[in-house]
């Protein structure tokens, strides 16, 4: 493979702060109409059926809040765009060591540590700032680059 453009620190992390707000306002369509009806039903003073809507809505808003997000990167950067909307908004991409788009399992396996890691250390996400190919944790075990499109 000829030596590709790496993607900065700063573009990736412009990209990820688009793709929250996506991937926030997709949720948030899910979401409001599901406690709308709660809120109307309270509003008419049917508490108690407000309650066993919005208890019955959270299980739901859960699994989606968690799944929602990975299926969104899982898809976009297994596709042949190799990007979610964030990456192509900055003109970067995702490819593996041969320069060519992921699999769905290593997209997979990328978007799983990627949430794990911000999850559980922040600091993780710097990783890129102090490792010559730009990489984070999860471009190093997943074994790609992410760079200028």
């Amino acid at each position: 493979m000829m030596n590709p453009t790496l993607a900065g620190f700063g573009a990736r992390l412009v990209a990820q702060i688009i793709d929250s707000l996506i991937v926030g306002f997709g949720m948030s369509m899910i979401v409001i109409p599901i406690f709308g009806v709660g809120v109307f039903t309270s509003a008419m003073g049917d508490t108690d059926t407000a309650g066993i809507l919005a208890g019955l809505a959270i299980l739901p808003i859960i699994l989606i809040s968690l799944i929602g997000p990975v299926i969104y990167e899982v898809f976009m950067l297994s596709s042949s765009r190799q990007a979610t909307f964030g990456k192509v908004i900055m003109k970067i991409k995702v490819i593996d060591e041969q320069g060519q788009r992921l699999t769905v399992g290593a997209a997979i396996g990328r978007t799983l540590i990627k949430y794990l890691t911000v999850n559980f250390c922040f600091l993780l996400w710097l990783w890129p700032l102090f490792n010559k190919e730009e990489q984070a944790l999860h471009d190093l075990i997943v074994r790609d680059l992410v760079i200028r499109d």
